[in-house]
């Protein structure tokens, strides 16, 4: 990580800081040893004198006894002089010397902390970094996770999707084979029903026709329709002519010979009970009208 500019300028400044002030005080101390005050010295005249003599003349100029003076009080010890009241004292080579040890083991010191900083904020920011990178790995592992995830329910969506159009048309087609195999069976059994529902009414017509007693007044191409009701057990419950080409007295046999054949033969399909049957009464050898 860059370091910033604040904290760049302060190291500068507090470098150069240092060492002006080791150099000045340098330059102070060795100022002060040059120009340290030199004490005055005192001539003295002295003279070799007698002994005696120097008796003799002590008591002719002895002077008459005093009375005692008291002693004078002592003279105030001198104060230090304030850095406002003067100079400071004068610097000696080895003060000056442990002062540069001093300023020295200071800087290192500095240095040594500064270093120290550097250190931690390097090792701060690779902490920051691998933090960083690691975070970014989570992320990206954890994007990948959710993609394939998504990916996974995309594809289990559709093959749920494929395999229920399957069974749709698969159950289409089912029901497709079930109606065509029930309308085929329906077809079979229509055309069994109406082959036995037709051979029912041939076997009916018969039945009438053989217990039909031919009037005088029939016709030779004689053709009547016939509707019949029959209960259970095949007796004929009702029984009329329709459409025919023979005179009332050929209507009225016809009837009689369907109620002479009760009871007829039973259909092939018990629903027909109750129903009415139509057929068509045409024997096939008919009288002069």
């Amino acid at each position: 990580m860059r370091e910033p500019d604040r904290d760049r300028w302060l190291s500068i400044g507090m470098s150069v800081l240092l060492h002006g002030t080791i150099i000045g005080l340098l330059a102070y101390g060795w100022w002060r040893y040059e120009h340290r005050p030199v004490t005055p010295s005192v001539s003295v005249d002295a003279r070799v004198v007698d002994a005696q003599a120097l008796n003799g003349l002590g008591a002719a100029r002895r002077p008459a006894p005093q009375p005692k003076a008291p002693p004078p009080a002592p003279e105030p010890k001198p104060q230090a002089a304030s850095p406002a009241q003067g100079p400071p004292a004068p610097t000696t080579a080895q003060e000056l010397a442990l002062r540069a040890q001093a300023a020295q083991a200071e800087a290192k010191r500095v240095a040594a902390a500064e270093a120290e900083r550097e250190r931690l904020k390097k090792q701060q920011a690779a902490a920051q970094a691998e933090a960083r990178a690691e975070a970014e790995k989570l992320a990206q592992e954890r994007r990948a996770r959710v993609r394939a995830e998504k990916l996974a329910e995309q594809r289990r969506l559709a093959l749920e999707r494929k395999l229920a159009a399957e069974r749709a048309a698969a159950a289409r087609a089912a029901r497709i084979a079930q109606l065509r195999q029930a309308l085929a069976e329906d077809a079979q059994s229509n055309a069994k029903m109406r082959a036995a529902t037709a051979g029912w009414i041939s076997e009916v017509t018969q039945r009438v026709e053989a217990a039909w007693i031919k009037p005088p007044s029939a016709r030779h191409n004689l053709s009547c329709i016939v509707h019949v009701t029959l209960v259970k057990g095949g007796a004929v419950a009702g029984a009329s002519v329709g459409r025919c080409n023979g005179d009332e007295a050929v209507r009225e046999s016809i009837e009689a010979a369907v109620y002479r054949a009760s009871p007829l033969p039973p259909p092939p399909d018990p629903a027909l009970y109750g129903q009415e049957l139509n057929f068509v009464f045409a024997p096939n050898s008919a009288g002069e009208p």
